[in-house]
């Protein structure tokens, strides 16, 4: 426990000293980094040695490396990681039982699987350490200003020595999923910073109500269409808690956060969501957080890269076909440009930070539609997408395959929207992004519902739903 504080204490220093950092002394940390996680792979891995055959690590420039796909790592899974403690087999067979979801693999790493924006269920494994630098940041970047952040950050200390914040986080722990095991692997050393208190997203939902209004949280966790739910919940009065304003927060990730969640939220809390992006085998990538309007990249801890379908970098302010991430911290898994089928638009650096703003991000639900008019047409599902983020008359929303040849969209209606008007705009722009993608055939409804039920296996409110394969 000792000597997990000082590693906090440690990584909390380091983070400030890199926010108070100018942009271009960023860059060159970041970039010692990158260059220090490339010689690790080589050192420690065969499939680098061939994967990077020819490129001298202390010279290239970072798009010089090749990118990795997931389908590339899972077929070298034993070359890559750094340790022969963590071949596949071993945590394939580790992560069967269930009791060694709340474990750490033998004592030093983080392990969990993740099946991201593909269907491919992938395992992950983090170095404490590496884990230690999202608790880091998130105690240190709270505020508009690096200088104002850093002044006011806490120390990690004794649990007893101050009051902490209450949060809850909630949790996918039908499975080893990475949202679970990072709050019960190493619950006293999240206490460090707060109190948090894992509920299961599967748990029955008046069991979730009544938990949240027995804990009274300071803060909550989880994915934004669950705070739209919980938000939804607390102004029909089956909640009544009350979070501090300045200290409380809510942190929302796994499915876009809306504007109408974003209204939900600051009606019944008096507090706006803050979006969250990463993925299990990255951890953080960006975080938004209070007095910001976008999310900002951790950029001392990754090298995140929008580009397009060859690979190569957007201009600021493009939609990418894809995205690229460089994790510098965790040395279990060495990760160079590992592809993210996320799609992405990267904004300017931000004003304060020296870390650049993600304008979008489209691709946490891309799944797919096959629709039959006769003619069997594939339709992705994140061109529906496009555009809700910009719309403020929907609280929630869901859109669902009623046939082969049929879609609708449930919505649920911000607080004065016009509901007459709302799906017969929500008909005509499912209408037009259809026929741009030569989809005429497909009829198209939209309905006005008072909620929108999640996924019973997952907790989560799918924003795509296609008829299953027959």
């Amino acid at each position: 426990m000792m000597f997990r504080t000082l590693n906090l204490i440690r990584t909390s220093r380091l983070a400030r000293k890199a926010q108070l950092l100018s942009r271009a002394d960023l860059l060159k940390l970041q970039e010692q980094r990158w260059r220090a996680m490339a010689r690790h792979a080589l050192e420690v891995s065969p499939f680098y040695r061939r994967h990077l055959k020819g490129i001298d690590v202390e010279r290239c420039q970072l798009t010089d490396i090749p990118p990795i796909t997931k389908e590339l790592m899972l077929e070298n899974w034993d070359e890559i990681v750094a340790d022969p403690r963590l071949r596949r087999a071993a945590l394939d067979a580790y992560l069967k039982d269930p009791k060694n979801w709340n474990r750490l693999y033998h004592g030093r790493w983080m392990v969990s699987t993740t099946a991201g924006t593909s269907a491919l269920v992938t395992p992950t494994v983090h170095d404490v350490n590496a884990v230690d630098w999202i608790y880091a940041t998130a105690n240190v970047r709270h505020s508009a200003s690096p200088r104002c952040s850093a002044d006011a950050a806490e120390e990690p200390s004794s649990p007893g020595l101050r009051r902490r914040l209450k949060v809850i986080a909630f949790v996918t722990d039908a499975s080893p999923a990475i949202s679970a095991i990072m709050y019960r692997t190493r619950p006293r050393v999240g206490a460090l910073f707060s109190r948090y208190h894992a509920i299961s997203i599967t748990t029955p939902w008046p069991e979730i109500l009544a938990q949240v209004q027995r804990i009274q949280p300071d803060a909550m966790m989880g994915y934004a269409s669950l705070l739209g739910r919980l938000a939804q919940a607390q102004l029909r009065g089956e909640l009544n808690i009350r979070m501090p304003q300045g200290r409380g927060y809510l942190s929302a990730g796994g499915d876009a956060t809306t504007p109408g969640i974003r209204d939900l939220c600051r009606r019944a809390f008096g507090i706006e969501p803050h979006s969250t992006y990463g993925c299990g085998e990255t951890l953080g990538i960006a975080r938004q957080w209070s007095g910001m309007q976008h999310m900002l990249c951790h950029d001392d801890l990754l090298a995140f890269e929008a580009v397009d379908a060859q690979d190569q970098p957007v201009p600021e302010g493009t939609l990418s076909d894809h995205a690229l991430a460089t994790p510098l911290m965790n040395k279990a898994l060495p990760l160079l440009r590992y592809r993210i089928n996320d799609r992405v638009k990267l904004g300017p650096v931000d004003s304060e930070w020296p870390f650049r703003r993600i304008e979008q991000l489209i691709g946490r639900s891309s799944t797919n539609y096959a629709f039959k008019t006769p003619e069997i047409l594939v339709f992705t599902g994140m061109l529906f997408l496009f555009k809700m983020d910009e719309r403020d008359d929907v609280a929630a929303y869901q859109f669902r395959q009623t046939a082969p040849d049929a879609v609708e969209a449930l919505l649920v209606p911000s607080p004065g929207a016009d509901e007459t008007r709302l799906v017969r705009g929500m008909e005509e722009q499912m209408r037009h992004s259809l026929d741009q993608a030569g989809c005429n055939a497909v009829k198209v409804s939209a309905r006005i519902v008072s909620q929108i039920l999640p996924n019973p296996r997952t907790g989560k409110v799918e924003q795509n739903v296609p008829l299953p394969e027959e």
